[in-house]
């Protein structure tokens, strides 16, 4: 029998009292959980772990400086301390009573302050009342004017005695101190040698872990002084967009990277490892301070966030970091963060949001790489990116085809291009994942031929203007490894060259004899490669007619047999028909369809096919074809893809592609037909972006070149401004590039890289353009840019002339003008004005240091290894003749010019007094004398000023 309830009551209350106990205990052991939760953090771990680093580092500072200290000189001085301090003891009843002195004359100047203060505020009330008694003729002014003369008195008796008593304090301080001086001085020398290491032993005693610090840091206290607390950076010039609103960017990474702007922790482990390369990074004088730039501006991720490892949003860098991340972290995705941070080895995609419209920024290595490799392959034909308008399409004009190849070379080169050249930039757009079956490889085939016959068809004529007569071909390929060809071109026989160069401007040269239909075709494209095409940017070397022809002997003589035994399979009319009839049915039924196919011809059918062809593969994005001008690029833009939500990225079965941006573009960069694997899709949907046979790490580059493409702004107090000199510098570096001027140049240390094929590259690659704005006249750069003649006789590299607008002429000028800060243009020497004996100096200076021994042109008939110092009046500036002059190593180190004034000194003492600086200038006057009024040799004539 059940016992009874109490009266009134529907529950046993025992019961409800034992319930009551239990969910009341358990809802305070989850309080307890909860603020525990909350206050034991990992990053205050880390916080621990980096005083025990920075103990341990300033433990060995300590003992490092321990040995510094003499020992020795220490013990001296702290025996004559002793002994000072017993003197001073001896007199110490002298300092007793000159401190009892000096305490009465405190008081005594406290007093005489107050009444110094007190009589100086009777003059000024009385000053008032007098002067308007005065001023109104009133009968008590007399009686006022005789009080403020007594006041003023007594006032200035009050500060002869302030004075007084003011000197006699100083001369009892004085008294004091010569007293204590020889203590004083014992002390500092002390405090000299031991200063450093007595500071590190404060600091030490700070990282002691000592009761204080656990109360500072412990629960409900640690409010109010912790020490281990979240370090934050608030900027102000970079914002994030938070809930549709931009507020000021908060980094907190430095609660765990602690260490990070300081040296001497570059031993230590993440996260107490002081960032690389702090002149640039990070480092209070460095390009970008943390104070003002912060972290995840640069590396991504959510700063503000410290909760714990995975709430950062960090990305490893690879499989095994990750698998090392889940095991020490518990790692995973970050899916909901809209930005994370970019992986190692990606952090430099971080810089083109600040760094916009250039495209090489300093320092940022990879991403330079990458946006290299993105011109070499051409991605900016098919694909817009922001900044990338104003470059050239990347393939050859396709308007005069027919002159320039073969049809049957034309249909086997489209079909496989490595198959002819594996060095070829023209991607593999059929024989791949989602299209090798026999049904798509007959319906492949098909559209190469109607696309050809397209093509082919639409060619403008063309006829050379120059016949082949046969040549040299060892002289030809000596020229072509000696003028200048490999800086855009790479070849087979200059394999070594080709590979330290990396040339992406021009062809591979190999095989041309398989795929240059015309000799007379290739000597008139190499005598001048505009008459065949108007805005191409190959240039003429100048050859002459025989040259010319042993350069073709050399290239026709190169083969591609296995290529040329390849004949095309011809169009099956049924599958061109078939892929048509898909066509037309797009908006529209496939019997209306059929009927539109039935009434027209096989010509137009296949005219048809390859016009649809050429636009479905977008080689219009690339080659300059007639009907397709001003098409926008047929894939998709990639301004702004780094913020693509990774939800719109389609990874299909592929589940070994890191589920990330830069995973799925650097997979899709790898193999761009791979996301159709395991789809059954119709023809005219697989994927079309073509196989770049691109290596892992030319993908990387890409990708982080890619990945930094993103839609978040920076507020322009954040962003990179340009001045006005580095916006002309930006728009003349568009013209280097497009020339590839940078291909042969070194300008400013940047770029030149066939340089590296050189052995003494000082002396005989291409002249480095080294402050070369400074260096030569505008108005002469102008006239040599349209009109090249040489300058260094000894060099076998030529420079090319290029079929350069004036615009672009203008721009490059401007572009080395802005770099040196210069003006445009050099004040004109018409007449030289000597000072007595200057020029009887300077020609024995000219005729002493042997001038004419290197700079023979127009002096003796000795082969010239240096200018011509007759073009030195109209080609450089006065200025900077004086300045190689007085040191050519310092301008550029290595160059075969000597130094005749080595220090400063005088190159012949008795000559203009010994003045170095006389006898240069007289050297440069003599220079600009007897120089020519006219640019070149060729413009005897032009140009006279």
């Amino acid at each position: 029998m059940s016992k009874k309830h109490e009266p009134g009551m529907a529950y046993d209350m025992k019961k409800l009292h034992k319930v009551f106990a239990f969910f009341s205990l358990a809802f305070l052991m989850a309080v307890v959980w909860v603020f525990l939760d909350d206050y034991i953090r990992p990053w205050k771990a880390i916080q621990v772990e980096a005083m025990k680093i920075e103990k341990q580092k300033i433990a060995e500072k300590i003992a490092a400086e321990e040995k510094v200290i003499s020992k020795e000189k220490l013990a001296l001085l702290e025996t004559q301390l002793t002994e000072a301090e017993a003197k001073v003891a001896a007199r110490n009843s002298d300092i007793v009573a000159l401190q009892e002195e000096l305490k009465l004359l405190k008081r005594d100047i406290k007093e005489e302050t107050i009444v110094n203060g007190r009589l100086n505020s009777d003059v000024a009330a009385l000053t008032f009342s007098w002067e308007n008694a005065h001023a109104h003729h009133k009968p008590n002014a007399d009686v006022l004017f005789a009080k403020l003369r007594k006041n003023k008195q007594l006032f200035a008796e009050s500060k002869e005695r302030m004075k007084e008593l003011q000197n006699n304090e100083k001369k009892t301080n004085k008294k004091i101190a010569e007293i204590e001086s020889e203590v004083v001085e014992v002390k500092k020398e002390i405090s000299s040698i031991t200063m450093k290491r007595d500071l590190l032993n404060k600091s030490l005693e700070t990282k002691n872990i000592t009761p204080l610090f656990a109360v500072r840091n412990a629960p409900f206290v640690d409010f109010l002084d912790p020490t281990i607390k979240i370090k934050q950076i608030v900027l102000e010039n970079i914002t994030d967009d938070r809930y549709f609103q931009h507020v000021p960017k908060v980094d907190r990474c430095i609660t765990c990277h602690t260490f990070i702007d300081k040296e001497g922790y570059e031993d230590q482990p993440n996260p107490h490892k002081t960032h690389p390369n702090l002149d640039l990074m990070v480092g209070a004088n460095g390009t970008h301070p943390m104070k003002q730039f912060g972290c995840t501006t640069c590396h991504g991720g959510e700063g503000h966030r410290v909760t714990d490892f995975n709430s950062a949003a960090h990305i490893p860098a690879n499989k095994e970091q990750e698998a090392e991340w889940v095991k020490k972290y518990h790692w995973h995705e970050p899916h909901k963060v809209p930005i994370v941070q970019y992986s190692k080895g990606s952090v430099e995609a971080g810089c083109v949001k600040c760094h916009q419209d250039v495209q090489y920024i300093p320092g940022a290595t990879v991403l330079n790489e990458g946006r290299k490799e993105i011109e070499k392959f051409g991605c900016y034909g098919c694909h817009k990116i922001e900044g990338w308008e104003h470059k050239r399409k990347p393939g050859p004009s396709l308007e005069k085809i027919a002159s320039k190849v073969d049809k049957e070379f034309f249909k086997s080169w489209v079909w496989d291009p490595k198959a002819f050249n594996k060095h070829a930039k023209m991607p593999r757009f059929f024989m791949q994942d989602n299209n090798s079956s026999p049904e798509f490889i007959k319906k492949n085939i098909a559209e190469v031929n109607a696309m050809t016959d397209f093509i082919f068809a639409q060619s403008e004529s063309y006829k050379p203007f120059m016949r082949y007569t046969g040549g040299n071909k060892a002289n030809g390929k000596k020229i072509i490894g000696e003028v200048g060809c490999l800086s855009c071109h790479g070849a087979q026989e200059f394999a070594l060259e080709s590979k330290k160069i990396d040339a992406h401007k021009g062809p591979y040269l190999s095989g041309l004899a398989s795929k240059i239909k015309s000799a007379d075709w290739l000597v008139s494209w190499l005598k001048k490669p505009s008459h065949y095409q108007e805005n191409t940017i190959m240039p003429s070397f100048r050859l002459t007619d025989k040259e010319v022809n042993d350069v073709a002997a050399y290239l026709l003589s190169q083969r591609n047999e296995s290529f040329d035994k390849l004949k095309f399979e011809p169009m099956d009319k049924t599958a061109r028909d078939e892929i048509l009839v898909t066509y037309f049915s797009a908006f529209d039924t496939v019997e209306v369809a059929k009927k539109k196919l039935a009434s027209m011809t096989d010509h137009e059918r296949t005219m048809e096919l390859g016009k649809r062809s050429v636009g479905k593969y977008g080689c219009y994005s690339c080659h300059d074809l007639k009907g397709f001008e001003g098409r926008a690029p047929i894939g998709p833009e990639l301004t702004k893809i780094g913020s693509k939500p990774l939800t719109q990225f389609g990874f299909g079965h592929e589940y070994d592609v890191p589920h990330t941006r830069d995973g799925w573009i650097k997979a899709h960069l790898l193999n761009p037909r791979r996301w159709d694997r395991g789809v059954d899709k119709p023809f005219a949907d697989i994927t079309r972006m073509p196989n770049f046979n691109m290596t892992e790490e030319e993908a990387h580059k890409i990708t982080v070149a890619l990945i930094g493409q993103v839609s978040e702004k920076v507020p322009l107090t954040g962003v990179k401004r340009l001045n006005a000199n580095e916006e002309i510098v930006k728009e003349g570096m568009k013209v280097a590039i497009k020339f590839n001027c940078i291909g042969c140049h070194q300008i400013d240390g940047m770029h030149g890289d066939i340089l590296k094929i050189y052995e003494d590259d000082i002396n005989e690659g291409p002249p480095r353009l080294v402050n070369q704005g400074h260096r030569v006249q505008s108005d002469w750069f102008h006239y040599f840019l349209g009109n090249v003649y040489k300058i260094r006789p000894w060099l076998k590299i030529r420079m090319p002339s290029f079929e350069m607008t004036n615009e672009e002429r203008n721009k490059l000028v401007a572009l080395f003008q802005a770099k040196a800060g210069q003006g445009t243009f050099e004040e004109m020497h018409t007449q030289v004005t000597w000072e007595p004996g200057e020029k009887e100096g300077a020609k024995k200076l000219f005729k002493q240091l042997d001038c004419v021994s290197c700079h023979s042109a127009e002096y003796t008939k000795d082969e010239p290894v240096a200018p011509n110092l007759k073009y030195a009046k109209r080609r450089l500036r006065a200025s900077w003749i004086e300045e190689w002059l007085a040191g050519p190593d310092k301008i550029l180190p290595g160059t075969t010019m000597p130094s005749f004034w080595i220090d400063g000194e005088a190159a012949d003492p008795d000559i203009l007094g010994g003045d170095a600086k006389r006898q240069i200038k007289a050297l440069t006057k003599l220079l600009l004398e007897e120089g020519h009024d006219f640019y070149s040799p060729d413009d005897k004539n032009a140009n006279k000023k």
